[in-house]
């Protein structure tokens, strides 16, 4: 499943319900929005006829406790709302400047950076069917480490850590991750090395975000003058 996103990884909370609802419960459609926001956020156990006498006998306690025009109003402000929730996957072959498609050398897969919560400064990554664009378990056998800055080492923590996926830190295994669900979550400015047995290895920074409408910091009383020199001399 797949969301459009923006420089900040928010999706419309009705958008995320749709989507959650469709994963969780295949061959179900919510009647209403009260449905659609129960079933997003319960687990509903049991056929299909049964599912839907659940939501029938809690619609109804809904409405005796808030009313009808209160548990209305509540649904529509929920589901207006937008949300950050990181590793919600683009479209395929979706573009645009926060989403990054890089083929990888030798391979017909290629790696894709696409935005998480800004909020968290978390950037994510997966894999990609080069011609298809549809997203890919690992293809291939790899070590993905983020590395300090290797232009200024001595300016950021001296620390090397390996990236398993969001499925592996919560204990799925690798066998276990649904078709084209795996993915990595990085940070905005990361330097990452992706490792291949036998194959050069691959570098990249994940790209550094600013947020959309935020406010320029107010000038300084004494202006400052900034020096060109050259970042890096070879």
């Amino acid at each position: 499943m797949a969301l459009s996103t923006s420089a900040t990884g928010a999706v419309l909370f009705r958008d995320l319900c749709v989507q959650q609802v469709k994963i969780r419960y295949p061959g179900i459609e919510p009647r209403n929005d009260w449905e659609l926001l129960y079933l997003a956020e319960q687990k509903v156990e049991g056929s299909v006829d049964e599912v839907y006498a659940t939501l029938e006998e809690e619609y109804i306690q809904d409405i005796k406790f808030y009313g009808f025009e209160e548990c209305e109003e509540m649904i529509a402000q929920s589901l207006a709302l937008r949300v950050e929730p990181t590793g919600w996957k683009p479209l395929p072959k979706e573009l645009n400047k926060y989403i990054h498609i890089c083929p990888i050398p030798d391979t017909k897969y290629s790696i894709r950076l696409f935005p998480g919560s800004i909020s968290a400064a978390e950037y994510c990554m997966d894999f990609v069917d080069s011609a298809s664009g549809e997203p890919v378990n690992s293809p291939f056998e790899f070590e993905l480490w983020g590395v300090p800055d290797p232009d200024t080492p001595w300016l950021s923590m001296p620390i090397t850590m390996r990236m398993r996926s969001i499925e592996n830190v919560h204990g799925i295994k690798q066998e276990d991750i649904l078709p084209g669900h795996e993915k990595f979550i990085l940070r905005d400015g990361l330097t990452c090395v992706l490792i291949r047995p036998g194959k050069p290895k691959i570098q990249f920074q994940v790209p550094v975000r600013k947020l959309p409408g935020q406010p320029e910091q107010p000038q300084a009383a004494q202006e400052v003058v900034i020096l060109d020199l050259p970042k890096v001399i070879d």
